[in-house]
């Protein structure tokens, strides 16, 4: 089994989301949000890994209305996540979940000032409520618009096909492909006829324990979804 995890510590990635919105036949519009990345490794901790994400950068693309303003500064609250993952690579506890709560009270405080309306209140609500259920917010980060590129729980063994349920309700599939010392994971899925969801897939590349680069892509109504991660340092 490669040291994938392990070899995530002192490395730099750029997480990159681009989500392309056809609004009718003949327009379409496309929005931007990639973050730069730095992963600490701090060993085992029984059967678990001990990680520390450190959000460095935000980039978002031009166009910023309120409401763009707005969610930019509550992206900060997520820019510091401290960790347990298991084997497999999926996050099981967040250990600093207290700072969390603090920090979104003083996040919430702050633009309660400057933002109001109902579109505000149920972002705050469901904030709020994610905090207040660590499932939910360890469901939340290990989405691919958050920190599931890098723990998406497919990490365990690169000889075999495997499989796992997306919380959207189908199945997702990792088939590893060698090439020399390279190893491709092509994502796939099943069952989408039973989902929302209209198209999905993706892959991820590793050269020997280095993780180096990968993209998932998501169809769904009128939305292009393109989550990209690629190692930089």
């Amino acid at each position: 089994m490669p040291n994938i995890l392990q070899n995530l510590h002192q490395k730099k990635f750029r997480l990159e989301t681009i989500v392309t919105e056809q609004k009718n036949p003949f327009y379409s519009s496309k929005k931007s949000y990639a973050r730069e990345v730095e992963v600490y490794y701090y060993g085992k901790v029984k059967d678990e890994h001990d990680f520390q994400v450190l959000v460095t950068n935000f980039v978002f693309s031009e166009e910023e209305g309120t409401m763009d303003k707005f969610l930019k500064k509550i992206s900060y609250l997520f820019d510091e996540i401290e960790c347990k993952v298991d084997a497999e690579g999926n996050i099981t506890t967040i250990d600093n979940l207290l700072f969390l709560k603090v920090r979104w009270g003083k996040i919430q405080a702050d633009l309660s000032e400057t933002h109001k309306g109902e579109a505000v209140d149920r972002y705050f609500s469901q904030i709020s409520d994610i905090l207040e259920d660590q499932t939910k917010l360890i469901d939340f980060l290990g989405s691919y618009n958050m920190f599931g590129l890098l723990f998406n729980g497919l990490l365990e063994s690169f000889d075999t096909k495997r499989k796992r349920e997306s919380s959207d309700g189908f199945t997702e599939i990792m088939t590893p492909v060698k090439d020399g010392d390279k190893t491709i994971l092509r994502i796939s899925a099943e069952n989408l006829d039973q989902t929302e969801t209209d198209d999905f897939g993706g892959l991820f590349v590793c050269r020997g324990d280095q993780f180096e680069e990968g993209f998932i892509e998501i169809k769904k109504d009128n939305f292009h979804l393109k989550h990209s991660l690629l190692w930089v340092g």
